[in-house]
């Protein structure tokens, strides 16, 4: 007699898609509004050429209300804005973080198709193909300004024990012949996580690929630090007498003409953990004035962000964004074009397009970059 150990599974085939289906329908719906920090490394390969990382960007993403909306880290709140008004260059993608998840288990769009048993990372899971037609809605792809509606097919693989599912793989179809867009697909891979006191079924990693004629863009993304998202509050005081005692002075708004030159000096900076969407401070090394009227103190404190960053053999293009800067009981914001830098006593050069060069061999993590900045 052969004794074959063989898995057993609580329902087989189409049994089990009903049950996905539920089970997805009640994470999907007792899901709270949540953000988490979206790490995208996006690399670019041209025709006849090596695949190359073009730049790291790092935002945060949020659900609210079952739309995906999208801010710079540390800002103050999500806006509910194009995509391309944060990232103005490259690939980048949205859905994979909620909204495909929702086509397929909280509408009837999408029609399945039941495929069996299979391995998914070295663990058995069971496959189901879809597709949703393009004449039901699908989804929308826009290239360089062009925007159409596709259809989409593609799989979903789910632990037949627990029912959750652990990937869904979509792709593009009837994509329009003017978005000169052979391929596009995206694979999302979910996980457990925590969210506040309860485990949420959520998007952990995710990988993108946009084929065009003459080049592959592909976006690497990961997913963290997840929570709740929660609106800002306001604290409000009934008495008109203490509410005046405690609030503090308003700072003082000053104009800063153009033509003035900023002494700006970034601290520290690692370049190989730095992502576009980063903050940045600097403090500023010499006074502003203007025909002799201080404007503003050194020391003062610049804001900004790092909106380029692109990597080459031996050197790295920065672009930074200053918006704002603050002094004890003062307040700038600010409209810069940068000129050049000086950093260990070597002058770093500047590009058409307002990004500093910084060679490799000055090293990746760099402290005292002196930088002059024009104010516009």
């Amino acid at each position: 007699m052969l004794l074959v150990a063989a898995p057993f599974w609580p329902a087989q085939g189409a049994d089990l898609l009903p049950r996905i289906r539920e089970k997805m329908v009640g994470i999907l719906q007792r899901q709270p509004d949540y953000t988490c920090t979206e790490t995208v490394e996006r690399t670019r390969q041209a025709v006849g050429s090596r695949e190359r990382v073009e730049d790291t960007l790092r935002l945060e993403v949020a659900l609210v209300d079952g739309k995906e909306m999208f801010a710079w880290p540390g800002s103050k709140q999500f806006e509910d804005r194009d995509l391309s008004d944060l990232i103005s260059t490259g690939m980048f993608g949205n859905g994979n973080f909620a909204i495909y998840a929702r086509i397929l288990f909280l509408t009837n769009l999408a029609v399945f198709e039941d495929r069996g048993e299979t391995q998914l990372d070295g663990r058995p899971a069971w496959r189901y193909d879809f597709r949703v037609s393009r004449s039901n809605g699908g989804s929308r792809l826009r290239v360089d300004g062009r925007e159409a509606v596709v259809g989409l097919h593609g799989s979903v693989y789910a632990d037949p024990m627990t029912l959750d599912v652990r990937r869904m793989e979509v792709d593009a179809e009837d994509i329009p012949a003017e978005l000169q867009v052979l391929d596009a697909e995206t694979i999302v891979d979910l996980g457990r996580l925590r969210i506040g006191d309860e485990d949420f079924l959520l998007p952990v990693e995710s990988q993108l690929m946009m084929a065009m004629p003459d080049v592959v863009d592909r976006n690497s993304v990961r997913f963290s630090s997840c929570r709740k998202f929660t609106g800002e509050s306001t604290l409000l005081f009934n008495d008109p007498v203490l509410a005046e005692a405690s609030a503090p002075a308003a700072p003082k708004e000053v104009e800063i003409p153009a033509k003035l030159s900023l002494e700006l000096e970034i601290p520290d900076l690692d370049l190989t953990q730095a992502a576009v969407g980063d903050p940045v401070r600097a403090t500023l090394r010499a006074d502003v004035k203007n025909h002799g009227k201080l404007l503003a103190p050194k020391g003062s404190i610049a804001r900004g962000r790092i909106v380029q960053m692109y990597r080459y053999s031996d050197y790295f293009a920065l672009g930074i964004k200053f918006q704002d800067l603050d002094w004890t009981g003062g307040h700038a914001r600010l409209k810069l074009s940068f000129d050049y830098a000086v950093f260990a006593a070597r002058l770093m050069g500047r590009q058409a397009d307002g990004t500093m060069l910084i060679s490799r061999r000055a090293g990746s993590k760099l402290s005292g970059i002196l930088m002059f900045w024009r104010s516009e």
